[in-house]
């Protein structure tokens, strides 16, 4: 009885110092209209230990990821691979290849990423050659039978630029390219463009940009409605930068990638013709390329905030199921219902968190998490969360590592959104979920704003101290 009054007298001081911070930052008068939301759940009893408005649905922004990632290695398993068929419909005689050569991808969204290292046009081409094709008499194509809509909810300044680009069946290094500015020689310049890769002649390019103070970093946005090729640049680079680096999303990402490939088929002398197909019924298997592990994806997506591998998981579950669901919200609910969790009262726009619309509560998400953990592939997924103070877009957060490792956490943030989840471990090792939102919050709250969610995560780690 004795032990068991300190336990409630711990968690009650716990909690009391954790209300404080939180009143304390509601106190400023910049931060008197932000909404403050925190669960934190004690994995093995599952038991919510702390609330603070832990039921509002708010915006999760890349804390969605969590759920995205989670989700597709309790389903697939973490070494499930995604696969790309070579496909050819004529016979390969005397080095010729007399037809077409067809990529038919099953929606992986990693092909060729260059940050994963798989799948480039080199190794397409060694492939080729391998099977003695000097000379393809035919096209090569793209075939797909599923369509993929860019959700409506999107903003419409993000779907131009990289963190925007949105999955299709057939993919190719994250559908991006890239523009490289030379700025002018002073403020208000007009900053040219000094080259575009990958690029497509059927392209229309207005470039608006202009040259901005030192040090302002980017902030051009790219203007573009995929299918359209009609590309505006507008905003600034920083005074006299050269070949500063901008990236945008490829709106014809089949086109781009097979006038990629036949450059370098040319350049490794296997000749395209590009004949009409001969009338040849059915295709052939020429070879088939599998995609990284989706545990090593998953960790990407995490660690980097990798809006276009989450949205690729997104789609690439709900075209899974049976019923053939035709968004992600219902097959989310749907599968986790059947889970026990229930997920009714909210919205998921997409499986990255980029809409301003999705909503979630912190409590919902502690609660994901502690099921998570009863997971068979619950090592693999913690894996794929970065560590405060050490890894991922969490790393810069105690660069004098006085938590120790023991957090992990999945950052989330659009405008005026600043959230934290996962999990951290006590002095003792028992392990907790988390989640902090912040919501409403102006520009002049932001610095006040990091500053409670680094507090509040340096505090929760000293329960049972």
């Amino acid at each position: 009885m004795k032990i068991f009054c300190i336990i409630i007298l711990q968690i009650s001081t716990y909690c009391s110092q954790l209300n404080t911070l939180i009143s304390q930052y509601l106190e400023k008068s910049v931060a008197e209209n932000v909404n403050v939301s925190m669960s934190i759940r004690k994995i093995d009893s599952g038991e919510e230990i702390f609330a603070y408005q832990s039921k509002m649905a708010l915006p999760p922004a890349s804390t969605l990821k969590l759920f995205t990632t989670g989700t597709a290695i309790d389903i697939l398993g973490s070494d499930y691979t995604f696969k790309t068929q070579i496909l050819k419909n004529g016979p390969i005689e005397n080095n010729i290849l007399y037809g077409d050569l067809i990529f038919a991808s099953d929606g992986d969204f990693s092909f060729g990423s260059k940050r994963l290292g798989s799948n480039t046009l080199k190794e397409i081409v060694d492939i080729l050659k391998s099977k003695n094709i000097s000379r393809i008499t035919g096209n090569m194509k793209i075939e797909e039978n599923q369509h993929f809509n860019i959700p409506s909810e999107w903003l419409i300044g993000d779907l131009g630029n990289y963190y925007g680009a949105y999955p299709k069946q057939f993919n190719f290094n994250e559908n991006f390219y890239t523009v490289y500015f030379n700025a002018g020689e002073n403020v208000g310049d007009s900053a040219m463009v000094s080259r575009i890769f990958p690029i497509s002649e059927s392209w229309k390019i207005t470039n608006l940009v202009k040259t901005a103070e030192k040090g302002t970093g980017d902030r051009v946005n790219i203007i573009n409605l995929a299918p359209s090729n009609e590309i505006v640049l507008t905003g600034t680079v920083p005074l006299k930068s050269i070949n500063f680096e901008v990236k945008g999303t490829i709106p014809n990402i089949n086109e781009v990638f097979l006038d990629l490939l036949k450059n370098e088929c040319l350049k490794n002398g296997i000749e395209i013709e590009g004949n009409k197909s001969s009338e040849v019924s059915g295709s052939n298997t020429l070879t088939v390329l599998n995609s990284t592990a989706l545990s090593i994806i998953a960790e990407h997506c995490n660690f980097r905030s990798v809006n276009f591998f989450a949205d690729g998981l997104s789609n690439f579950l709900k075209s899974r199921t049976k019923d053939s669901v035709e968004n992600y919200d219902k097959f989310l609910k749907s599968y986790w219902k059947s889970r026990g969790l229930s997920l009714s009262n909210f919205k998921f726009l997409d499986g990255s968190g980029l809409s301003p619309l999705n909503t979630l509560s912190a409590q919902t998400m502690t609660s994901f998490l502690a099921k998570m953990h009863e997971s068979t592939q619950f090592e693999v997924f913690l894996k794929t969360i970065p560590r405060v103070g050490m890894t991922g877009t969490v790393g810069y957060l105690d660069p004098s590592g006085l938590t120790k490792g023991r957090i992990y956490a999945k950052s989330g943030s659009i405008s005026g959104t600043r959230n934290y989840a996962g999990y951290f471990l006590d002095e003792k090792k028992e392990i907790y979920s988390f989640c902090i939102f912040l919501n409403g919050f102006n520009d002049t709250a932001q610095l006040f704003s990091r500053q409670l969610l680094q507090n509040l995560m340096f505090k929760m780690i000293d329960l049972n101290q």
